[in-house]
């Protein structure tokens, strides 16, 4: 059974910090950041639609953006919306319903790349490709189902 079914989910960090696209824009690459709750209908809401190969897309409602990055995975790559989808795998954390959002492939240059926030120190934190710490509690993502 797959660890998140299809659906439409928030998704978010400690302290209910919700995932978000700045501005609920369609822009592509509109980055991703973290918010308290914005009340904005689907800005903070996320379609997760499994693949055959056991991977998963994230889709922005509001938007209809899917989550990304350009050109290939390295560390520190910010994660905005996209117009096309872009495979990610599900690891579970020792949390229920909180997961790892990892880019699939295996490492690069040595480390598995996570989605997880950005070493930039501004407002609105923003979401970038980090290396994967299974360990790290703070690193996973809850995955809350909507109905």
């Amino acid at each position: 059974m797959a660890p998140v079914p299809n659906g439409v989910y928030s998704i978010s960090r400690p302290n209910e910090q919700l995932l978000t696209l700045e501005g609920g824009s369609e822009q592509p690459g509109t980055p991703a950041i973290v918010l308290p709750p914005t009340g904005q209908p689907g800005e903070q809401e996320w379609q997760v639609e499994h693949l055959p190969n056991g991977n998963v897309t994230i889709r922005n409602l509001r938007s209809e953006t899917f989550l990304g990055f350009e050109g290939d995975p390295k560390p520190n790559s910010q994660v905005a919306g996209f117009p096309e989808p872009r495979e990610w795998v599900l690891y579970q954390s020792a949390e229920p319903f909180t997961f790892h959002v990892v880019v699939p492939g295996g490492p690069v240059d040595g480390d598995e790349l996570a989605m997880d926030l950005s070493l930039l120190r501004i407002f609105p934190p923003r979401v970038a490709l980090r290396p994967l710490d299974v360990n790290e509690l703070r690193q996973a993502w809850r995955f809350e189902f909507h109905e």
